[in-house]
């Protein structure tokens, strides 16, 4: 059985430096149109430092980066207005908020409705009422693989970056 092994490395914190709206759609993979309506026209989404006029470009955390791949899958897989997955994925992004990246493995994001998340162990999810669970490895995988932004990270990936897979 494949797993991803969860790093013992709270005392690591994954630094990543904000990323501009290029880095953004190559590490969210949302459409261009998607990540401008969201973060810009329509506010749905707020980037860690907000775009204040010409030359002043907003920049996304790995947070936000998370929260926002988040909310693409889960407007691509159920769909309806993004409008109202807004205050839900909001809410993720303020509980990964002093989150350590490695901690967030086995995790997932809890959405008793459109309107608040939490953040819960895979293993340990007991619903007693309908509920969307999103696992954030997949998305934390991605992040971990491709944040590297030159050609010696690409080819010396950092433990923290690439999580080791075991098999059992």
């Amino acid at each position: 059985m494949k797993h991803i092994d969860a790093f013992k490395a709270a005392s690591y914190p994954f630094v990543m430096e904000p990323v501009q709206f290029s880095d953004a759609l190559r590490l969210t993979q949302l459409s261009e149109s998607q990540l401008r309506e969201w973060c810009g026209k329509r506010g749905l989404f707020q980037p860690t430092v907000a775009a204040r006029g010409p030359g002043r470009v907003a920049l996304y955390s790995w947070q936000d980066l998370i929260s926002l791949r988040v909310f693409g899958e889960v407007f691509s897989v159920f769909g309806g207005r993004a409008s109202g997955w807004a205050i839900g994925i909001a809410d993720l992004r303020q509980r990964l908020d002093g989150q350590f990246f490695p901690n967030l493995w086995g995790q997932a994001a809890l959405f008793a409705s459109q309107h608040s998340a939490e953040l819960v162990t895979v293993r340990s999810v007991s619903l007693h009422a309908a509920a969307l669970v999103v696992p954030l490895d997949p998305h934390l995988a991605h992040l971990a693989e491709h944040a590297a932004t030159n050609q010696f990270e690409k080819q010396m990936p950092l433990p923290l970056l690439a999580p080791m897979r075991t098999v059992r």
